[in-house]
């Protein structure tokens, strides 16, 4: 599968409602002191200051049953319209990732979703700055990232586009410095 951009993949209407929710004081945000990597593992250096970000969790399969946030039914009709996009049935897992202002360009640590086949995309809810960088190079787990990596593509964020790639492309987000915030949806599918 070669990676994919749709612009403007949802209506206004309901992208907009998308953007007030998660960028409301009411939307349950949490704590993520490793944003790119797996809930309850660390990155191979402390001293990646902003790694750090806010998760929420729409959609969670991995735990043996469906796990469901409460704001799952606000997101099903855009998570099904992924699923039909990148033509998958099965979810893995859908959560929200927002990352904060940092006083300069901040890229995040390199990395894969899943060390399985699935299929992997981004939904950019705003506007912002903080590009999605793509490398040539594929693992199949974490382990296998190598050292040196060679920059592929770079897709900046704009509300209402999604990219879809296969979930073995290396991949990282970027800090925004010039906006307030950058929020995403990464949902990944079995494939």
């Amino acid at each position: 599968m070669e990676r994919k951009v749709i612009n403007n993949f949802l209506t206004k209407s309901y992208n907009k409602e998308l953007k007030e929710l998660m960028n409301s004081a009411n939307f349950p945000w949490y704590y993520n002191s490793h944003i790119s990597y797996e809930s309850g593992k660390s990155p191979p250096s402390d001293n990646r200051f902003y790694e750090t970000g806010f998760t929420h969790s729409f959609w969670d399969n991995r735990t043996g049953g469906q796990r469901d946030s409460g704001y799952s039914h606000f997101w099903k009709p855009g998570l099904y319209q992924i699923m039909d996009a990148v033509n998958q049935e099965h979810i893995i897992r859908s959560r929200g990732d927002m990352t904060m202002y940092t006083h300069k360009v901040f890229e995040h640590a390199a990395h894969i979703d899943f060390p399985y086949r699935n299929v992997s995309a981004v939904y950019y809810v705003n506007d912002s700055d903080g590009d999605t960088i793509f490398y040539n190079e594929k693992a199949e787990k974490s382990s296998d990232i190598p050292q040196k990596l060679t920059e592929a593509e770079r897709i900046s964020p704009k509300a209402n586009r999604l990219v879809v790639f296969e979930g073995n492309d290396i991949h990282t987000g970027s800090s925004p410095n010039k906006h307030k915030n950058r929020i995403i949806i990464n949902s990944n599918f079995h494939k």
